[in-house]
């Protein structure tokens, strides 16, 4: 998933080979930089449904109620947007290899007329709608993994896909996970330590993705309401809550959202917040868990 993934699990060591193999198989599905996934191929076949696993399904139904509970914040279809913006391969490539012409605006058509038909095991996207799963699939894949091996008798697993994580039970040692949280482009040591026993972790950040084409830098969250890189008031993000594609939605959110309303937003859940001007702020239940 063009990503780092680690995996922590407290009990049969041979889960983790479940687990390796679980990842690959999601990434075979998901990604949207292979040309033979179920993603792809509903991307290609826009108007038509498409027959899918039960996993692609999920994945999709999740970006819709993202994009609902975000109040569009967090939207899949920007995929098009980010396209435009020269991110049309992954990221690695795109730092180094050819590209095609950047667009100045592309419309984000929202989510509204995306349908999956669990009876008939379909996705159908609009004509004019593509899916992008990176702001969810990061952290569903991490969610997915983790109850999977608590259901496989782990006694405790930790998952984090690129910094989305996922965790449950207890880990061998401690009273909980330790996550260390980074802000790349200010410090090398870690800006905190959450401690976490159940629930999720997400960091969104506008500092790591970015890329220049014809002069002009551009990063990877779009603001839905532009079509273009987004210009907020939070560098970099990190969340709290039960489940980590929650957590990922939230963060995307929050960078898109006026500091004046951060406290409304983060609501009964957890953030970590550096502004642009690089000051802290930690809100809801995040004072709760921090070292």
């Amino acid at each position: 998933m063009g990503s780092t993934v680690a995996i922590e699990i407290h009990g049969d060591s041979g889960l983790l080979d479940l687990a390796h193999d679980r990842i690959d198989e999601l990434e075979r599905k998901w990604s949207r930089f292979l040309p033979d996934s179920e993603i792809t191929r509903c991307n290609q076949t826009r108007g038509l449904p498409v027959f899918v696993s039960a996993d692609t399904r999920r994945l999709v139904r999740h970006g819709v109620r993202a994009w609902q509970r975000t109040n569009g914040a967090c939207d899949p279809s920007v995929l098009d947007a980010l396209v435009a913006a020269g991110y049309d391969q992954s990221f690695e490539r795109l730092l180094t290899g050819p590209t095609g012409d950047i667009a100045e605006r592309t419309v984000v058509p929202g989510c509204a007329g995306i349908d999956v038909d669990d009876e008939m095991g379909s996705v159908t996207l609009p004509p004019d709608t593509g899916f992008d799963p990176g702001a969810i699939g990061k952290g569903l894949a991490a969610d997915l993994i983790v109850e999977e091996l608590i259901d496989a008798g782990a006694h405790g697993a930790f998952v984090s896909v690129g910094g989305d994580l996922r965790s449950a039970g207890m880990p061998e040692t401690g009273d909980g996970w330790a996550i260390p949280i980074y802000e790349p482009a200010v410090h090398h040591d870690p800006l905190a330590t959450i401690s976490l026993r159940e629930g999720a972790v997400a960091t969104s950040t506008d500092r790591k993705r970015r890329w220049h084409r014809k002069g002009v830098e551009y990063h990877h969250v779009i603001d839905p309401t532009t079509g273009l890189s987004s210009r907020g008031d939070a560098a970099l993000v990190t969340t709290l809550a039960g489940a980590a594609w929650w957590a990922e939605a939230l963060a995307t959110q929050l960078m898109l959202t006026p500091r004046t309303e951060w406290e409304r937003v983060v609501a009964d859940d957890g953030a970590l917040i550096v502004d642009t001007t690089g000051q802290l702020h930690v809100l809801g239940r995040m004072k709760d868990h921090l070292r």
